[in-house]
């Protein structure tokens, strides 16, 4: 596939996870913050098992076995930005939240992808892509204004 639709598929992801967001926090309303936490991710794994077994999975969960331990905490990461969200939502409202995780998620990945860690190809920083975190940090400045 070529690169623009990845970046395509990346960006109708970012709009489902805002719309996830003030879902999941008027779930919480409902029924509690780890409640519908616990709802999110229980629809979710029982969506991505349908998906797994009409597919065939794309792999074997024999070698699960072998991984790294760190291969293990990606739900656990899940569990604890979901919970987040959940909170910080009604609290500062969707468009902060979303700039605010934007925020760590390109500060962390750009660390990510200089030093190549989890197997990934490194690509270096430069001026370029450091001048996105100023410019970043001036949007979660100006929509807390």
């Amino acid at each position: 596939m070529q690169l623009g639709v990845f970046v395509g598929l990346m960006i109708i992801a970012g709009a489902m996870i805002a719309f996830q967001s003030p879902i999941n926090a008027a779930l919480a309303r409902s029924v509690g913050v780890y409640n519908a936490t616990f709802v999110s991710f229980a629809t979710g794994v029982v969506l991505a098992g349908i998906v797994a077994a009409l597919t065939g999975g794309g792999g074997s969960l024999r070698q699960l076995s072998s991984v790294p331990w760190w291969q293990w905490i990606g739900g656990a990461l899940g569990v604890a930005y979901v919970t987040t969200i959940i909170v910080a939502v009604p609290r500062i409202g969707v468009t902060t939240m979303m700039v605010a995780a934007l925020a760590g998620q390109l500060t962390t990945a750009m660390v990510i992808d200089h030093f190549g860690w989890f197997g990934i190809e490194a690509r270096a920083m430069d001026w370029r892509r450091a001048m996105a975190l100023p410019l970043l940090a001036a949007a979660l400045y100006f929509m807390r204004r």
